[in-house]
């Protein structure tokens, strides 16, 4: 069989009875996850929530899949697109490692839509979730880095894919349709990143249009249209037509390994910064630091000098072009900006929501210190597996050095049920207010076999 074709038989008739149970717990919480990261994005104060809300009045519907955090409907496929913009909007969405997959604003969105409009069980959308999971991160791993170092972007690109998986499992599709609906998709598949290195928010829409293409490509194979089921390993498949000329060989019997035994999805990192995740490793080493400046009497105002080593090609991604990374001019910016970030993170101690609103970008102290900053590449990195950081701060004649190996939220750094938690409760609490933390308790309890819209009714 073609990987499609692999991909479709799985969908279609892997038991969701024998998911571990660690798997299915851990899908449920990425879906929490992933509709409070929705949630902060429409936050009027966000550039995402003013643009989606201006939509309500074209998109919105009386009845469909809910619009999160902007109080509306709309048909399933919008509803997709919509929410999962809003997740990629922060940088808050899950990603995972080594596969550079962030099913969290493409599968999850698609699946919440769709579910909630057919009236679906919590059970049947936690199943969709792990196959769009599964099969997302799996073809991640055949092209690995090389997209990034196109300058494509695995969301809109991969994300499709896993949303056909995650679709035709929820509405009982064949696997032959499946397979069909990939071929599609690889059609549809699309996605720059330029909008990293001049501060406009067209990327954001990457997630949003993983989850809305999966859905037609799945609606269309299922209306008798026909996909070629060599999408992945033809010559003029999706593989070869974005990534010539292939450096290496492409890995595709590591994306149909162990498939329904060896499991992916808990391996997903939640993030805990609003912010590109190549910075968040550097943000925890300056906790790390201020300290030992504080111990010796010494504050930001004594830095000299800092560096920064990462590898490529993320130190590209977030220092290119010098003069824009520098003094970011748009919040977007500012979030892939190596410079600010880190300046950010030693003036304030931290990075939160708060850091990227556009009254931060003109913070002297920030932009001061961002000056001082400068970056190199870290040989000894093992990006992608995880996003290390390597920081070394000159003050007061003194040296000061952190290495974090494991970015916050990977594997060996895992963040908490109470983190994940604690993030749901700072993402929504502009619309929740002290509820928030509640809210999240609460749908973490929802029985399997309750309506996916009952848990969809805490947020709405």
């Amino acid at each position: 069989m073609t990987l499609s074709q692999t991909f479709g038989q799985f969908a279609a008739t892997f038991a969701g009875s024998a998911m571990p149970a660690e798997v299915r717990e851990a899908a449920r919480w990425h879906i929490i996850d992933s509709i409070g990261v929705s949630i902060a994005g429409a936050n009027p104060k966000e550039e995402s929530g003013k643009a989606f809300a201006a939509l309500v009045s074209e998109w919105g519907a009386p009845t469909g899949a809910t619009l999160l955090g902007l109080g509306a409907k709309a048909r399933p496929e919008l509803a997709a697109l919509v929410n999962g913009s809003l997740a990629q909007a922060l940088e808050m969405d899950d990603k995972h490692g080594s596969s550079l997959a962030r099913p969290g604003s493409t599968v999850v969105p698609a699946v919440l839509a769709a579910a909630e409009a057919k009236g679906s069980t919590l059970a049947e959308a936690i199943d969709a979730t792990v196959v769009g999971y599964e099969v997302m991160i799996r073809l991640g791993f055949v092209g690995g880095e090389r997209f990034l170092e196109r300058g494509y972007h695995t969301s809109s690109l991969l994300g499709g894919f896993g949303v056909v998986a995650a679709m035709g499992r929820l509405r009982g599709a064949t696997p032959a349709h499946i397979a069909d609906a990939m071929g599609i998709s690889g059609t549809f598949a699309s996605g720059i990143q330029e909008s990293t290195r001049t501060g406009s928010t067209s990327k954001i829409l990457h997630g949003g249009w993983g989850a809305h293409h999966g859905i037609l490509a799945l609606d269309i194979a299922q209306a008798g249209i026909t996909g070629p089921d060599t999408v992945f390993e033809g010559k003029f498949g999706f593989f070869e037509t974005h990534l010539t000329p292939i450096s290496g060989q492409l890995d595709f019997a590591r994306a149909a390994d162990r498939l329904g035994s060896l499991w992916y999805l808990p391996d997903t990192a939640y993030k805990p910064y609003p912010c590109c995740q190549l910075l968040h490793a550097f943000i925890e080493a300056c906790k790390h630091i201020l300290p030992q400046l504080a111990a010796d009497g010494l504050t930001i105002d004594d830095i000299t000098a800092v560096q920064c080593q990462l590898a490529e090609p993320g130190l590209t991604l977030v220092t290119e072009p010098r003069e824009r990374k520098k003094a970011p001019s748009t919040p977007h910016e500012a979030r892939f900006s190596l410079f600010f970030g880190v300046a950010a993170g030693l003036v304030d101690g931290d990075v939160g929501l708060e850091t990227f609103l556009p009254e931060r970008l003109g913070d002297e102290r920030i932009l001061r210190l961002a000056q001082k900053i400068e970056a190199s590449i870290d040989p000894d990195s093992d990006y992608p597996a995880h996003c290390p950081a390597r920081l070394t701060v000159e003050a007061g004649g003194k040296t000061y050095y952190k290495h974090v190996p494991y970015h916050p939220g990977s594997v060996e750094a895992a963040l908490t049920r109470a983190d994940v938690i604690a993030k749901f409760t700072r993402n929504t609490r502009w619309l929740f207010g002290d509820r928030a933390t509640a809210i999240a308790e609460t749908m973490g309890a929802v029985p399997e076999q309750a309506a996916l819209a009952d848990l969809l009714k805490l947020v709405a």
